[in-house]
C-alpha cells in the first residue's frame, strides 16, 4: 500500500504540469497565470489559477434603428427617404438616378422602425449580449451613427435597463455572491479622461499581457444599490463634453465608455453542492459605448473648437471603420487598432474575447442620405465580423485542492486498474520504477561518453584546420625569411635532393650554427638537425664540390664531428 501511494505521489509530481494543460482541453478550458499563496501541495498549480471556458465563434449581433423626423427636419420640409418593410430589412424609397447603382436594400438582425421604443431595441437588440456578462463573459453594447441620429438617447436607455435587469438577477440568484464595479471614461480629442474624478488629466494607456489595454489610474467605484448607479450615471453625463452645433443643440463631443464589472462567487454552503466552474469566482465586464456621431463641417458649420473636435472625431470614427472593414474579411494583414485610443480600449470588443452588439442609429431625412448610408455599410462589414467570447473563471484555493484530490484518487484507479490488468496479478510498481531508472542512468552515460568523444573529434579537426592553413600560407619553393637564404637558399619544389647554397657549409661552420629548413619540409627530415646534417652532408658536398684543388670543404666536414 506504502508502494503505490508512493508512486501515485512520485508520478503525480513528475507529470501534473502536463496532466493539468491536458484536463483543460478535455473540459474545453484555457489556462492562464495568476498568483495565490502556494502551498507544497499547489506548487504545480502555482501557474494556473485562473482558467476560461472556451465558448463558440460567433458574430457580431447589429441592429438598425430608423428615428423619426427632428423637428428640424420637419421645418425644412424634409422627406424621407428610408423605411423599414420588416424587422430585418430596411430599404431606400428614393428616386435619385445618381444612386441607382447603390442597393436599395439592407439587411440585418434586427431593424426597428420610427414607431420603436428604447425598452424594445434593448429588449431584442442588447439584452442577451448583456446578459452573457453575469455568465462570465465579456460583452460590449455600441451605438454607431452621424450626428443627430439619435445614439446617446438610445444608450442612455439601454444602460438603464441593463444595469436594472441585472440587479433584478441578482435578487433572484441567492445561491453566489455578486460584486457590481463601475467605471466611466471619455476619449475627448484622443485624450482619455476619467469621467468619475475632477482630475481632467489625460490618463495613458497599459499594455498588459493579460487584460489587454488598460487605462492608467481609473476610478473604479463598487456599487452599493441602483440608486448609487444613477449618482454616478449623473456625474458621467455632467463631465462629459458636450456642444451646440447647427445639427444638435446639445452634440455628444467625445467617444462615453461606461463599463460594469461582475465578479460573483459561490456561498460557502454551496460548495459541496456546485461543481468546480459553479464554485469558482466568475469575472466579466459589460461596456456600453457611446460613440461621438461622423460629422461634415459643410453642414454643422463648425468652425475652430468644434471644427477641431469634429476632426478628431472622424478620423478615429475612420479608424474604427477599417479595423471592423479588416476584421470582416477575416483579420488577415495587419489590423490598426492602435491606430486610435478608441479602437486600442476596445480591442476585445471588436474581434476578441467578448461578445458585442452594435446598434447603428441612422436619420431618414433626405438631406442625410448619404450619412445614413454610409451608417448602413458599417453595419453590413460589421455583422460579417467574427468573435471568439470565452467565459472568465478565476478559480480560488479551495477548488485547486479539490482537483488535486479529484486528479490524485484518479490516478490511483489507473494504478489500481493498471495492477488488476497485470497477466501475473503481482506486478511490483517499485520495481517497474527501478527500472526505468536504471535505464535512465544507462542512457546518460551513453549520452556521456558519446559528448566526450564529440569534443575530442571536434578538437581534432580544429588542430587539422590550423596545420593546413599554416601550410597553404607559404607557396612551394619558396623561402619563408631573408635571413634564412645565407643557410639553405632557394628550395627548387622539382628537386628531392634539396639542393643548398655552395657557401651553406662555409656558414655552418663559422657561425656554429645548423642549416634550417622551412616548416613545410618538417615532416621530410628527423627533429634532430645535427644529425640530419651528419647523415646528409655527402649527399650536399658531393652536389656543392667544384673543381678546385685547393678547396678543403670536404676536409672540415669530415672534422666537424670530431669536434663535437
Amino acid at each position: 500500500m506504502n508502494d503505490r501511494h508512493a508512486y501515485a505521489h512520485s508520478t503525480l509530481k513528475k507529470t501534473l504540469s502536463e496532466r493539468l494543460p491536458l484536463l483543460c482541453r478535455l473540459r474545453g478550458w484555457r489556462c492562464t497565470r495568476g498568483s495565490f499563496e502556494e502551498s507544497r501541495a499547489m506548487k504545480a498549480y502555482r501557474d494556473f489559477d485562473t482558467v476560461s471556458v472556451n465558448g463558440q465563434k460567433e458574430k457580431i449581433l447589429v441592429s438598425v434603428r430608423l428615428r423619426p423626423l427632428s423637428d428640424n427636419e420637419k421645418s425644412r420640409n424634409e422627406v424621407s427617404d428610408w423605411e423599414c418593410i420588416n424587422n430585418s430589412t430596411v430599404i431606400y424609397k428614393g428616386n435619385n438616378p445618381d444612386r441607382a447603382m447603390l442597393p436599395s436594400a439592407y439587411t440585418f438582425d434586427r431593424v426597428f422602425g420610427c414607431g420603436c421604443p428604447t425598452e424594445q431595441v434593448y429588449t431584442e437588440g442588447a439584452k442577451e449580449v448583456v446578459f452573457s456578462a453575469v455568465s462570465g463573459i465579456n460583452s460590449s453594447i455600441f451605438a454607431y451613427g452621424q450626428t443627430s441620429s439619435g445614439k446617446t438617447y438610445t444608450m442612455s436607455g439601454i444602460t438603464e435597463y441593463a444595469v436594472s435587469d441585472i440587479y433584478d438577477y441578482i435578487e433572484k440568484h441567492q445561491e453566489r455572491d455578486y460584486i457590481l464595479k463601475f467605471s466611466a471614461m471619455e476619449i475627448y480629442n484622443e485624450a482619455v479622461r476619467d469621467l468619475l474624478s475632477l482630475d481632467s488629466t489625460p490618463l495613458r494607456l497599459l499594455d498588459d499581457p493579460e487584460r489587454g489595454t488598460v487605462v492608467e489610474r481609473l476610478t473604479e467605484e463598487m456599487l452599493q444599490d441602483w440608486n448609487h448607479f444613477l449618482d454616478l450615471l449623473a456625474v458621467c453625463e455632467a463631465q462629459r463634453h458636450i456642444g451646440d452645433t447647427s445639427m444638435n443643440q446639445m452634440s455628444s463631443r467625445s467617444h462615453q465608455i461606461l463599463r460594469l464589472t461582475i465578479e460573483s462567487s459561490a456561498r460557502e454552503y454551496q460548495y459541496h453542492h456546485l461543481g468546480a466552474r459553479n464554485s469558482s469566482t466568475l469575472t466579466a465586464s459589460v461596456n456600453f459605448v457611446d460613440l461621438a456621431g461622423s460629422e461634415r463641417a459643410s453642414q454643422t458649420l463648425s468652425a475652430g473648437t468644434r471644427l477641431k473636435e469634429g476632426c478628431h472625431i472622424n478620423r478615429s470614427l475612420l479608424t474604427l471603420g477599417t479595423v471592423i472593414r479588416k476584421l470582416s474579411k477575416g483579420g488577415k494583414g495587419h489590423v490598426p487598432y492602435r491606430n486610435s485610443k478608441l479602437t486600442r480600449i476596445l480591442h476585445n470588443s471588436l474581434g476578441g474575447n467578448a461578445r458585442t452588439a452594435i446598434i447603428c442609429t441612422m436619420s431618414p431625412a433626405r438631406m442625410h442620405v448619404e450619412q445614413s448610408r454610409n451608417t448602413l455599410l458599417f453595419a453590413s462589414c460589421a455583422k460579417e465580423v467574427t468573435m471568439n467570447a470565452q467565459v472568465n473563471v478565476v478559480m480560488s484555493d479551495k477548488v485547486l485542492v479539490k482537483q488535486l484530490q479529484r486528479e490524485l484518487a484518479r490516478m490511483e484507479n489507473e494504478l489500481r486498474s493498471f495492477r488488476t490488468s497485470s497477466p501475473t496479478g503481482s506486478c511490483d510498481s517499485s520495481t517497474v520504477l527501478r527500472e526505468k531508472e536504471l535505464r535512465i542512468e544507462v542512457m546518460e552515460k551513453e549520452i556521456k561518453e558519446l559528448t566526450q568523444q564529440l569534443d575530442h573529434a571536434q578538437s581534432r579537426i580544429q588542430d587539422l584546420l590550423l596545420l593546413t592553413t599554416e601550410t597553404q600560407r607559404l607557396e612551394p619553393g619558396t623561402v619563408k625569411a631573408e635571413n634564412q637564404d645565407k643557410y639553405y637558399g632557394r628550395v627548387d619544389s622539382s628537386n628531392s635532393n634539396l639542393d643548398f647554397a655552395d657557401n651553406a657549409e662555409e656558414e655552418f661552420l663559422l657561425d656554429g650554427t645548423s642549416p634550417k629548413l622551412p616548416r613545410m619540409y618538417s615532416k621530410i627530415v628527423a627533429p634532430d638537425l645535427l644529425s640530419w646534417w651528419d647523415i646528409t652532408a655527402p649527399k650536399i658536398q658531393e652536389s656543392s664540390r667544384n673543381d678546385d684543388p685547393n678547396d678543403d670543404t670536404e676536409v672540415m666536414c669530415k672534422d666537424a664531428p670530431a669536434s663535437q
